[in-house]
């Protein structure tokens, strides 16, 4: 690619000077849908790995463990790691002089100014996330006292506004609600699951012939791909108040975001 260590420097300042260069050499990305879809698996792994005891509803014990300090850093280290990535994959770069290409200031600077980039753009996949596990958590609620603790805390919180459109002012209705929708999702699940079945009969049925095959192997994959978008669902998607309460916490994180 770059056939003297010059060159290959000259590459390397460049890159670090033009951020659409960076995001498609280093990160791939050069639409915003790629870079929305970069986002959501960041959100996933920020909140259910790498932040879950600050930001994940199911690890925190109290409302008052619950910040969103940390979340550009962990971007930024991300994308310092998909450098180094490059540099030792692409560049042929050792582990230990791709890291030393990120120590300047104008460098972390620039990763920096990406990272604060994308959480300002993307932010709301992150707080859809985190309000999610938020649902999760009352949808798995077992009468722990710890647990109802931090609901009741967080339903009187400032993440919680407009509570008299919320028609849920504790636990106990909220609780109602998430079973509710989530009888709803699982009733909806299994009428899936018996269309898939059905499909499948129909396909492995000898007697018919292949415009017919084909038709049902089609019906099959369609079948199949509604089945896995249903299973994935939020819980938001099978009842307007709990989608109520997931917008508004989602508005609130916006606005404290920018306190922060």
């Amino acid at each position: 690619m770059y056939r003297t260590q010059e060159e290959k420097q000259k590459y390397i300042d460049k890159i670090f000077k033009d951020k659409a260069l960076f995001e498609w050499e280093v990160l791939h990305v050069s639409s915003h849908y790629d870079r929305l879809e970069i986002m959501q698996i960041l959100a996933q792994t920020l909140v259910r790995d790498k932040l879950k005891y600050e930001i994940n509803f199911l690890y925190l014990e109290s409302y008052d463990d619950f910040k969103f300090t940390q979340i550009v850093n962990i971007i930024f280290h991300e994308i310092a790691n998909e450098w180094i990535s490059f540099a030792t994959d692409i560049l042929y770069y050792p582990k230990k002089e791709a890291i030393e290409e990120l120590q300047g200031k104008e460098r972390v600077k620039f990763i920096h100014s990406l990272a604060k980039s994308y959480y300002e753009k993307y932010k709301r996949q992150i707080f859809e996330e985190i309000a999610d596990t938020f649902i999760e958590l009352v949808s798995n609620v077992k009468q722990d006292k710890d647990a109802t603790k931090l609901i009741q805390e967080t339903l009187q919180s400032n993440l919680i506004k407009n509570r008299q459109i919320l028609e849920m002012h504790n636990f106990s209705q909220l609780f109602t609600r998430i079973k509710s929708a989530q009888n709803i999702k699982n009733s909806d699940i299994t009428t899936a699951k018996m269309k898939v079945v059905e499909m499948k009969k129909k396909y492995a049925n000898p007697n018919i012939d292949a415009d017919e095959k084909q038709k049902y192997y089609s019906l099959l994959e369609k079948s199949n791909k509604e089945l896995t978008k249903l299973k994935h669902q939020g819980l938001d998607k099978f009842d307007p108040g709990i989608k109520r309460l997931k917008d508004t916490m989602v508005q609130s994180m916006i606005g404290m975001s920018h306190l922060s």
